[in-house]
């Protein structure tokens, strides 16, 4: 545990990296990607079944890194300490403490990679609420700072990542826009966190009677311990400012603009007004509580990328502690990605970021490719593939230069993503290949897979049918095609015997077979999606005023003349031209 909780933090010096190589690469010219996006094309499904295959993406980086500039950089830090944070990963480590060593190792880097660049740094710590204590009101020279207030930090509280993110965004738009630094400048917010978001706040009108609330122990003082209790037991108690606090019977009138402050804690799904006049009850039990927490961390996501701010995330906890799909979602949003650390090789992971914080050219950095799914078409999620609203980001490896990227057909380059099809169809993908927060794409890469279910076998029933002269019939009328519902289900051509008493023509797809004299005859269907599917019936051509009827159809065949169309195709024995017949 404690390597995997160490290596969370080295990998965010990692992704430190990314932003040094992200500005160098806007610096230097010509750096480009392409893509060729290829496999299986052309698949079988059968009935009720899935088929998956991989699309195959090989990427094609251009250009020579010939620079070793970039633009300076603002960087916030929004830093976890929710109170899962305080769990032991050794015997004497917490996630919180393994995470403030890392980040002061990260300083150190920072330090270094300064060299004559205007840098600035931050810190936003967060729990339910952001921490005022331990995050910096502005941005400093000194990264120190940085790693000074992180270690004041102590684990409690829940997930707010709304007010986290509002507040880093504010903290980079002030230090853009007061004038105070010259020059372009790239923002970027490194966020890190263990858990999923439990917690927001957002303004909101209200109007009405809304029960107040009363801080529990306030409640059992005022109304003594039976209604106390019997309040607890009913469930009427929600968490507000780091405290318990009772639904009380009492209800006030408000009207205004509040803010509302969510939380999802223990699936208590409340949503509180916070005014001027004390916390007051808006909802209690409501199930909706959670995707609205969720999408004021959208709403925070595209605000940041309207003002050009890229959020990278680090996921740091497991399946079920974490929602890696929602960071990667939120990260995308502006132009960023979100890695999951995993890795327990501390030292290797170490040297690998040395190495590249020091790298003399820049590279192609926080790639991912984003597409949209068909309906019909769906990928497994995984750390480096999320889908929300049915668009995948799937992320990518940086690409560095030295000062040529890697030969096409570098294994580096090679990416394979398997998708699976639910149904029949031809589904139509457009791909966008993006790095460097988007500066640096490929966007609109067509591809197209065709799903068929492949046609087994055709059978002719009756086997036997008895039709008059001047009378004809569809072919396809009396086929059984195995499976019911094949892609492809025309045939390819229908024939018979030598001097046959019928005519067999084709108008369209459509095959017919006209009766001419009496007699008999053998047609024989033979399938267009496998010229071995075939079968034969036994056709019969008699007279009205004939005894026998062998059995045929009298009153459902087809009694329409062949039209003559010029479309007619004739591979029937005997005469082709249907104007000399004579009934």
């Amino acid at each position: 545990m404690y390597k995997n909780f160490t290596a969370i933090f080295i990998v965010l010096l990692l992704v430190i990296q990314s932003f040094v190589s992200i500005n160098q690469a806007s610096a230097a010219e010509g750096l480009s990607i392409n893509a060729t996006v290829g496999g299986q094309q052309l698949l079988e499904i059968e009935n009720g079944h899935s088929v998956t295959s991989n699309v195959i993406f090989d990427l094609l980086p251009r250009g020579t890194a010939s620079l070793n500039e970039r633009n300076s950089m603002d960087v916030v830090i929004v830093f976890d300490k929710s109170g899962s944070m305080a769990d032991p990963v050794s015997r004497n480590n917490t996630k919180l403490s393994l995470a403030q060593d890392a980040v002061e190792e990260g300083v150190e880097i920072f330090f270094d990679s300064k060299k004559d660049f205007d840098d600035r740094y931050g810190i936003v710590a967060f729990d339910t609420y952001v921490n005022n204590v331990s995050t910096i009101n502005g941005l400093h020279s000194n990264p120190n700072i940085v790693a000074n207030k992180a270690r004041q930090t102590s684990a409690e509280g829940g997930t707010n990542y709304t007010d986290a993110l509002k507040a880093a965004k504010d903290m980079l738009i002030h230090a853009k826009d007061n004038g105070k630094y010259s020059g372009q400048r790239d923002q970027y917010i490194i966020f890190m966190t263990d858990g999923k978001p439990t917690n927001s706040s957002k303004y909101g009108n209200v109007h009405g009677y809304y029960h107040q609330l009363i801080q529990h122990n306030d409640y059992e003082r005022i109304y003594g311990y039976s209604k106390y209790k019997d309040k607890m037991l009913d469930g009427k108690f929600v968490f507000y400012n780091d405290d318990w606090y009772v639904i009380s019977d009492n209800r006030n009138f408000l009207s205004g603009n509040y803010n509302l402050l969510y939380d999802s804690n223990s699936k208590i799904n409340s949503i509180v007004i916070d005014s001027q006049y004390g916390p007051y009850l808006y909802s209690h039990n409501n199930p909706s509580v959670p995707d609205k927490i969720k999408e004021h961390g959208r709403e925070q996501a595209r605000i940041l990328a309207d003002n050009e701010i890229t959020m990278l995330s680090i996921g740091f906890g497991d399946q079920n502690q974490l929602d890696m799909s929602y960071l990667s979602e939120l990260s995308a949003m502006s132009n960023g990605k979100a890695v999951r650390a995993s890795s327990n090789d501390i030292i290797e992971i170490f040297k690998d970021i040395s190495a590249s914080i020091s790298a003399e050219y820049p590279s192609l950095s926080n790639g991912f490719i984003r597409f949209n799914l068909p309906e019909g078409v769906t990928v497994q999620e995984n750390d480096s593939v999320s889908v929300t609203d049915n668009e995948v980001i799937m992320s990518l490896r940086d690409i560095l230069y030295n000062p040529n990227p890697p030969s096409e057909g570098d294994s580096s380059l090679h990416y394979e993503l398997p998708l699976t099809f639910r149904s029949a169809g031809i589904y139509n993908f457009s791909f966008d290949v993006l790095y460097n927060s988007g500066k640096v794409a490929k966007t609109g890469i067509p591809y197209q897979v065709e799903v068929r279910i492949p046609l087994k076998s055709i059978e002719f029933s009756p086997k036997e049918k008895t039709i008059y002269i001047g009378e004809r019939f569809k072919v396809e009328d009396y086929l059984r095609f195995n499976p019911s519902d094949a892609t492809n289900k025309l045939i390819k051509n229908v024939s018979t015997n030598n001097n046959a008493p019928i005519v067999i023509t084709k108008v369209g797809n459509e095959w017919y077979v006209t009766a001419r004299d009496i007699g008999y005859a053998t047609i024989e269907a033979t399938a267009d999606e496998d010229s071995t599917i075939k079968d034969s019936m036994r056709v019969i051509v008699s007279t009205r005023n004939t005894d026998s009827n062998n059995g045929g159809d009298n009153g459902d065949d087809d009694q329409d003349q062949d039209d003559g169309s010029d479309d007619d195709t004739d591979t029937g024995g005997g005469r082709n031209d249907d104007s000399e017949l004579k009934w």
